[in-house]
């Protein structure tokens, strides 16, 4: 391995990961070479690209955390004190910002202390390192944390603000989903990927794009027989998002790739291509409209009636249903077309593409569904 070269392409973006989580630039510099020498060690020589950066990511968490709990008392109430202004430092509203910080100060020094954890980035396992507990119990800490920050965050919000919709969108054109979301009444905030999760606690609403990228086989136990460029690390990331917004009872709208990234949080796998299955192999999903139908007793029936026509743009679709999660539209060929989980206020995936205008009426009963529910949320806090 080429240290030099290593160190030449990852210094910049290492560090600001680290001084991000550590809070001194001095530190984070002599965190990073701590990475650099792990990584001259141990890392994997036949290693790609793109795994190799994920690689020094994580050590450079790890090392973080490690530095954290090095220079603060085993404590929780206090561990993070030295971190709060990192909840609101990555907001660039500065009303949301004074909220942020606002809301923060009303918690209890522990309740405070995680729902930081969040906002710095770090996840339960990360949080679950730092406070010495098992992952399980700090998610459920962090759940409790967050929901009361949720609701001192909301009742310092005015009573007329339009509901915070995040939209994760990769390389999908995204000004499409913000233009369809924007024609109702709510605020679109674009967020990339790795910077969901910490503004969950802020918003009232989820929606996941479409991807020129399949999810990857090995998301569901599976090798790569007819996945089209996957991105695992990509999906791992999203797939926790998608997790962490369906604990918080957060309204979650999956379309196409962000539709399989539901089924696959829950356990569910895919087709990779429709060609896999017998009779399936046609042109019905690869372009047009084509009809699908909802069933009775659903969330998409009572949006999308009992038949609708719709966009499709895919070549693989749901197989093993997810657990919790139900069928809620099909095509006429049999392939599901929409999953939700009637648990949850509003937890739902289509397969097709309604941030286009061929949705027409379709599309806009969806939006307009999610936005209603997006508004529930706000007010239940």
């Amino acid at each position: 391995m080429d240290l030099d070269l290593l160190i030449t392409t990852h210094r910049r973006p290492i560090e600001r990961h680290l001084r991000r989580y550590v809070g001194d630039a001095g530190l984070a510099e002599d965190l990073a070479q701590e990475v650099f020498l792990r990584a001259w060690k141990h890392i994997p020589r036949d290693i790609s690209p793109e795994r190799q950066r994920a690689w020094l990511f994580r050590v450079a968490r790890n090392a973080a955390i490690d530095a954290l709990r090095a220079r603060r008392p085993l404590d929780d109430a206090t561990l993070l004190d030295g971190l709060e202004t990192t909840a609101a430092a990555t907001v660039e509203d500065h009303d949301e910002r004074l909220a942020i910080e606002a809301a923060l100060a009303q918690l209890e020094p522990r309740d405070r202390a995680l729902v930081t954890l969040q906002f710095a980035g770090f996840g339960p396992t990360d949080a679950a390192r730092l406070l010495r507990t098992t992952p399980e119990a700090a998610r459920k800490r962090l759940t409790r944390a967050r929901e009361r920050f949720r609701i001192s965050y909301a009742a310092l919000q005015p009573a007329n603000l339009p509901p915070l919709v995040l939209l994760v969108a990769r390389d999908e054109q995204p000004e499409v989903y913000e233009n369809w979301l924007s024609r109702a009444d709510v605020r679109v905030r674009r967020v990339r990927p790795e910077d969901a999760a910490r503004q969950l606690a802020t918003a009232h609403a989820l929606v996941l794009s479409g991807d020129e990228h399949d999810v990857h086989p090995a998301m569901y136990g599976q090798p790569i027989r007819a996945a089209r460029n996957p991105r695992l690390e990509a999906d791992r990331t999203d797939v926790a998002i998608v997790r962490e917004a369906l604990a918080t009872r957060m309204p979650v709208l999956g379309i196409c790739r962000g539709h399989q990234l539901i089924n696959i949080a829950r356990g569910g796998s895919l087709h990779q291509d429709l060609s896999e299955i017998s009779g399936h192999g046609g042109d019905q999903h690869d372009t047009g409209t084509h009809p699908i139908g909802s069933r009775s007793q659903t969330l998409a029936r009572r949006m999308l009636g009992a038949r609708a026509a719709v966009p499709t743009l895919h070549h693989q679709a749901v197989d093993r249903l997810g657990r919790g999660l139900t069928v809620a539209s099909v095509s006429s060929d049999g392939l599901i077309e929409a999953i939700e989980d009637p648990r949850l206020p509003f937890a739902v995936g289509v397969q097709w593409h309604a941030e286009l205008p061929e949705a027409s009426d379709a599309g806009r009963r969806l939006r307009d569904g999610l936005i209603e529910a997006a508004h529930r949320h706000a007010l239940a806090a």
